[in-house]
């Protein structure tokens, strides 16, 4: 292997809280011979993600520098392989987790029956919960029921309720400490951890406060002056770096639980707003400081100050990862806030305006395509008040976003690291019974990379099969969650052209997800199977991985092709449709939206219809099938809104 980086790739990493131990490891590992274009990720990936982008701008400014000195330390992926130390000691990701003030007895249970624990701890963590949440209300409850007894019966009465008093107190404690927990998470904006460094843990940083440390001090840049994509976008290029728009492009996935649908960060054209007492309890004092200010005056509203979030690259990547990372109820939610007033009405050739909806706030079809695309709304003309939109964890919609940076023929190859938990078998990753004695070995056979063209497309399979009836129905619908959040994510992955590009990391019950305080052994396995799994993608070929692209490229657009060709001919005809079709040939009649900018874009597209007609009947008739021996499944064209 090289010393000095020859190659160029992307990387996508799936969430996974504490799994995320796995990828500095395997960063570092490729980074011994890849240098990074393009990574993405969600939750505990984002945090992953936005730390490699952060190494790979240090590295950049280093080697732009011209010093032949070694990269400093905390720069770059020297200062990567520091971060990648702290994580894998033992308390250390607990210690990042700090419950807010009120939520200590909720946090401790969420991480219990989350957690590795066996059921009857489970089930006497959530009855030492209650009371612990709520142990004023047991009492007073208890006490109640027990004078009730007393003062009809006298002791007898009292020693006959005392039984059914203390079940009726518990159950009352219950819901009161439900209610309880309910008031925490809405106070410290859905979540019992916000990220922030509380009063009692101030000597410890919190996960927030640690990743604005990681992400200025990998960049190389001060405490004062935030990580932006901006600063990754124009960051210097490698000597003989291939031209692209951007030397280092990081995206994330968040999901906006208002508005039903994942969303790509950093926003497009995003129009939303932020309330500085509200980002104060999420980020550190001087990343709010460093956006009040860039934000210019702000819209008051109802006595409130509105701060306009930063747009495309001038939005800070630690917000964009917090976003992503807000694992629901466990960590604090991110609420922006978006206008309600007066629209502006936007050019016909973007849309027609519908009759009578002026005033709508998606009044137009392109409005409301934008809305889901892109994460903004439209221009507002006159600013009547904000409504809240809550921004969880991009698990949620989108845990495995294999389909960022994806291109029909990539330049390079954009590899992704998948988690395996003990009940997935989707991905041919043998899970032992026990362990080779060399952790290194163990490490080595946890991890898979399929290396033939027949491997890595089996379904997954789980069963929900349980010994009691109430364990299997919870099993059945907790299946039926799962299959809402990964159904995408899990049939992309199994696609030819996409397995061959993910590298697949088994863990063991007792590794990542909620173990928030695995012991030093764990985190060390864990470790080496990041570090395993970056050297399995060397083994990747690229030009297979090529071929296999350009064959379903050629047999999806061959396809899609004749479809196009079928429907311009329709036996027998529909007059009441000639007019939609002689549009599309002729331009007569004139289309009634989108219409095109100039006389040479309209010739063209007749042009091009005429061309993919004949093209498509011609391959209909005569052939060639490109299909013909292409990789099973069979690919498909489709339209489908970008988020």
């Amino acid at each position: 292997m090289s010393q000095t980086p020859t190659r160029y790739c992307d990387l996508v990493m799936k969430g996974g809280i504490t799994s995320g131990v796995v990828y500095p490891n395997a960063v570092l590992a490729l980074a011994r011979d890849f240098r990074f274009k393009n990574i993405g990720g969600t939750s505990a990936g984002a945090i992953a993600a936005a730390a490699t982008a952060a190494a790979a701008l240090g590295d950049r400014k280093h080697i732009a520098s011209g010093s032949a000195a070694p990269c400093p330390a905390t720069l770059g992926f020297a200062g990567l392989e520091r971060v990648a130390a702290q994580l894998s000691s033992q308390g250390f990701i607990f210690s990042l987790f700090q419950p807010a003030r009120g939520a200590k007895n909720a946090y401790r249970l969420i991480v219990t029956l989350a957690g590795n624990a066996g059921p009857l701890r489970k089930l006497f963590a959530a009855m030492v919960a209650v009371v612990a949440v709520a142990p004023l209300e047991a009492l007073l409850l208890l006490g109640l029921f027990l004078s009730l007894g007393y003062g009809v019966a006298g002791a007898p009465g009292l020693a006959a309720v005392a039984l059914p008093a203390a079940i009726c107190a518990y159950l009352g404690a219950a819901i009161a400490a439900v209610l309880r927990v309910a008031r925490v998470a809405r106070r410290n904006l859905m979540g019992l951890c916000s990220g922030r460094t509380t009063r009692r843990d101030a000597s410890r940083p919190a996960l927030t406060e640690w990743m604005h440390d990681v992400l200025q001090s990998l960049s190389g840049k001060t405490a004062a002056d935030p990580l932006l994509f901006d600063d990754l976008w124009s960051a210097p290029r490698y000597p003989g770096e291939p031209a692209t728009e951007t030397a280092i492009t990081l995206q994330m996935i968040t999901t906006g639980v208002s508005h039903h649908e994942p969303r790509t960060l950093p926003f497009t054209d995003a129009a939303f707003w932020f309330l500085r007492e509200e980002f104060d309890l999420l980020f550190p004092p001087v990343l709010v400081d460093a956006m009040v200010t860039g934000a210019g005056a702000p819209e008051r509203v109802d006595g409130k100050a509105y701060y306009r979030l930063p747009p495309k690259g001038r939005m800070p990547v630690l917000v964009a990862m917090r976003m992503s990372l807000s694992f629901p109820l466990l960590i604090s939610a991110v609420p922006l806030h978006e206008p309600v007033g007066k629209r502006t009405r936007r050019a016909n050739s973007e849309g027609e305006t519908f009759d009578g909806e002026e005033g709508n706030s998606e009044a137009t079809l392109s409005q409301s395509t934008d809305s889901l695309a892109t994460g903004g709304d439209a221009p507002v003309a006159s600013i009547e008040g904000f409504r809240i939109c809550w921004f969880s964890d991009g698990g949620v919609s989108s845990n495995f976003p294999l389909h960022l940076f994806d291109a029909p023929l990539p330049r390079w190859p954009t590899f992704a690291i998948n988690l395996v938990y003990p009940q997935d078998s989707d991905t041919g990753v043998a899970i032992e019974s026990s362990e080779p004695p060399n952790p290194r070995d163990a490490a080595e056979a946890a991890v898979w990379l399929p290396l033939h063209n027949n491997r890595g497309w089996r379904r997954s399979y789980r069963s929900i099969a349980r010994p009691v009836a109430l364990a299997e129905i919870s099993g059945f619908l907790f299946g039926i969650v799962s299959t809402m959040q990964n159904w995408r994510d899990l049939l992309q992955s199994r696609a030819p052209g996409q397995r061959d590009r993910i590298v697949h990391v088994s863990l063991d019950a007792t590794e990542g997800g909620m173990n928030l305080d695995m012991s030093q052994a764990i985190l060390d396995s864990i470790s080496l199977k990041g570090t395993a799994a970056g050297e399995r993608l060397y083994s990747f070929s690229f030009a297979n991985h090529y071929w296999v692209r350009w064959r379903n490229v050629a047999s999806g657009l061959q396809r899609y092709t004749m479809r196009i060709a079928a429907s311009a001919d329709v036996i027998p005809p529909i007059p009441a449709y000639d007019g939609a079709f002689a549009t599309v040939r002729t331009g007569t009649p004139p289309p009634v939206s989108y219409k095109f900018r100039s006389a040479e874009a309209q010739a063209a597209s007749q042009n091009l219809y005429a061309d993919l007609v004949v093209r498509g009947k011609e391959w209909a008739d005569l052939g060639p099938d490109l299909g013909d021996g292409t990789p099973r499944p069979l690919p498909q064209m489709q339209i489908t809104p970008i988020y």
